[in-house]
């Protein structure tokens, strides 16, 4: 075999065997927005247990021929912990062990990079508070987050990637944004 086809052909091989990456979320940055909605309240929250509904993509999302894996243990669920974790521990209200936990599952998880000039992706979770045991919270909060994109994988695979971990900094904005959460997180919050 020529040195011109032998490198034609490794080329080849290469760019097929690199379109089928598994590639983990970005570690998590907690948002300006989310750290500023955070900081108006003080009290301490812990953060309880989160997983998946059945049927609800937990482990991986396609990304025209590569994947997406979650969290730390490989789950979006713990992603999702992990990052309300994150973004209360950069507003100085993440304590372990407080009276107050949020918890949640994972109710909806998609992503699309197949799109020529835009990615997008849907998540839902349900969120619960509890403080000393008892419910004071429970609201379901679902989002659409879309970015830009490309036909050409090589950026396209990218800002997918991006555009997931954004979507998720939405989902929490809209968390910290809600008035009854705000209220519910408060010392003195009435149960619903």
């Amino acid at each position: 075999m020529r040195p011109s086809i032998r490198l034609l052909f490794c080329g080849a091989l290469l760019a097929t065997l690199a379109g089928c990456v598994s590639t983990p979320a970005l570690t998590y940055q907690p948002s300006i927005d989310n750290t500023e909605r955070l900081l108006s309240d003080r009290d301490k929250l812990d953060v309880g247990s989160f997983d998946a509904a059945a049927g609800v993509e937990n482990r991986r999302l396609g990304m025209r021929g590569s994947s997406l894996n979650g969290g730390a243990d490989g789950t979006f669920a713990t992603y999702l912990k992990d990052a309300l974790a994150t973004e209360l521990r950069e507003a100085g209200r993440f304590q372990p062990m407080a009276a107050t936990v949020v918890s949640g599952r994972l109710v909806e998880n998609r992503m699309s990079a197949a799109g020529a000039s835009q990615g997008k992706a849907t998540m839902a979770a349900d969120f619960v508070v509890t403080r000393g045991g008892e419910q004071v919270y429970a609201r379901t909060i679902r989002i659409e987050n879309a970015w830009e994109s490309s036909f050409i994988g090589a950026i396209a695979i990218p800002a997918a990637i991006t555009g997931y971990s954004a979507t998720v900094q939405k989902l929490l904005g809209e968390l910290f944004a809600d008035p009854e959460f705000r209220r519910a997180t408060q010392t003195g919050a009435i149960a619903n």
